[in-house]
C-alpha cells in the first residue's frame, strides 16, 4: 500500500472500520488480540472470539499503528497525532505534499523525508516557543507558559518524539524563566501596590487609618546567580543517568527540552508570592488582627509572611519535580523518571547550598 493512502482531515474523523481496512490492506495478520494474539480484523468485537478477553478494536488499531509506525506514517500522524493534511508541506518552499508518491518536491525539486515533513507540520500547528521563537516570540512564549502551567500532558503531546530539539531557543527559554523568577515580584508589585492603596481610600471604616502598602522587589542579582547555579547543577545531574537515557534512546538535547519546560510554573512563583501577600494584607480589613501599640494600626506578624514565602518556594520545588516526572514519562518514555527527578533536585539544591556557604566564608 502507498504510505500516503488512508488519510483523513480533522473535519472528517476516520472510523474504526476504515482504520481496520487500512491496516489489513497492508497485512491481514497485524491486528491481533493483546492477550492471545488471535487475529481479529472486524469492527464490532467487544470480546476476543478465541480467549474471551475484552477487545476494543479502536485501541487495537491504534496500538498496531504505533507499533508499525514506519509502515503507517501518514496514518499515524493524521489519526494518532491528529495532524491536518493541509499542514503537510515542503520544508523549503511550503508546497503542499498530500498525494505524492515520491520523496521529491515537484515545486522546488528538493528530496525530503516524510518524518521531517510531519515533524515540521506538528511544530507549526503546536505554536510553541521552541519552534516559533523568531517568527512570533510573544504569542509562542505565552502559549508555552500556558500549556506548561495549565496542561503539561498536552504540552508533551505537542512535541514530536522523532525530531531534533533546538538548543538555542531552549536555552533562551531558560534565560527568560530566570528573568521572570528574579523580577516577577517587582512586575506584579507595580500593579498591586496602587490597587491596594486605592482600595483602602474608598473604605469608610478605614478612612482615618493611614496604611501604606509598598511591595518592593525582594530578589537581587545574587538571587539570579543562585537560581542559575541551581539550574546548571540540576541539569548536569540529569545527565548522570546516561545509561537510562541510552536504554530509552534519549539524548542530551531531549533531556534539555524536558528541563527547559520543568521550571515554567516555578518561575512564576515569585509573582504568585506577591499576589498571596496582597491577599493576606487584605484580611486587615476583615479580621481582628492585633494593633500596633504606638500607631494604633492593625498589623500582621512577620511569621505569617515568612511561612507564606516558604510555602510558595516548596510549591515551586514540587512543581519542578512533577514537571520533570511528566516529561520523562510522557516524552522520554522513561518509567522511573520520578526517581531521577528526585535525585536531580536534591543534588541541585545541595550543590547550591554548599556554594552559598562557601562564598560566605572569610
Amino acid at each position: 500500500m502507498n504510505e500516503l493512502t488512508g488519510t483523513t482531515s480533522k473535519s472528517t474523523p476516520i472510523t474504526t472500520q476504515e482504520l481496520i481496512d487500512e491496516i489489513t490492506a497492508v497485512d491481514r495478520e497485524l491486528l491481533r488480540c493483546p492477550s492471545c494474539q488471535y487475529v481479529i480484523h472486524q469492527d464490532g468485537y467487544d470480546h476476543c472470539p478465541e480467549c474471551g478477553a475484552d477487545a476494543d478494536m479502536r485501541d487495537i488499531c491504534q496500538h498496531t499503528i504505533n507499533a508499525h509506525r514506519n509502515r503507517f506514517k501518514l496514518l499515524w500522524y493524521t489519526h494518532v497525532a491528529k495532524l491536518p493534511l493541509e499542514e503537510l508541506c515542503c520544508t523549503k518552499c511550503d508546497y503542499r505534499l498530500v498525494g505524492l508518491t515520491s520523496n521529491r518536491c515537484p515545486e522546488c525539486g528538493i528530496e525530503f523525508n516524510w518524518d521531517n515533513v510531519c515533524d515540521a507540520a506538528i511544530s507549526k500547528t503546536a505554536y510553541l516557543f521552541e519552534f516559533q521563537w523568531y517568527a512570533d516570540p510573544l504569542k509562542s512564549i505565552a502559549k508555552t507558559f500556558w500549556l506548561g502551567v495549565a496542561s503539561p500532558f498536552r504540552l508533551w503531546k505537542s512535541y514530536p518524539r522523532t525530531d531534533k530539539p533546538r538548543v538555542f531557543p531552549l536555552v533562551l527559554l531558560i534565560l527568560i524563566q530566570w528573568l521572570v523568577f528574579a523580577r516577577g515580584w517587582h512586575a506584579m508589585a507595580l500593579a498591586i501596590d496602587p490597587i491596594m492603596n486605592k482600595f483602602i481610600a474608598v473604605l469608610p471604616s478605614l478612612a482615618k487609618l493611614r496604611m501604606r502598602f509598598t511591595y518592593n522587589p525582594r530578589f537581587e542579582s545574587n538571587d539570579l546567580i543562585t537560581y542559575a547555579t541551581w539550574s546548571v547543577a540540576t541539569f548536569l545531574t540529569l545527565q548522570i543517568f546516561v545509561q537510562s537515557n541510552r536504554e530509552h534512546r534519549a539524548n542530551w538535547r531531549q533531556v534539555l527540552r524536558v528541563f527547559a519546560h520543568s521550571t515554567l510554573f516555578a518561575s512564576l512563583c515569585t509573582a504568585l508570592w506577591c499576589v498571596l501577600e496582597a491577599v493576606l494584607d487584605s484580611t486587615l480589613y476583615y479580621l481582628p488582627w492585633p494593633k500596633d501599640g504606638r500607631r494604633g494600626m492593625p498589623r500582621i506578624a512577620f511569621e505569617y509572611y515568612s511561612g507564606l514565602g516558604d510555602g510558595v518556594m516548596i510549591l515551586a520545588l514540587v512543581s519542578v519535580w512533577a514537571m520533570l516526572w511528566i516529561g520523562y514519562k510522557k516524552y522520554l518514555r522513561i518509567p522511573h523518571g520520578w526517581a531521577i527527578a528526585t535525585v536531580a533536585l536534591f543534588v541541585g539544591h545541595l550543590t547550591t547550598q554548599c556554594i552559598q556557604i562557601a562564598s560566605t566564608w572569610e
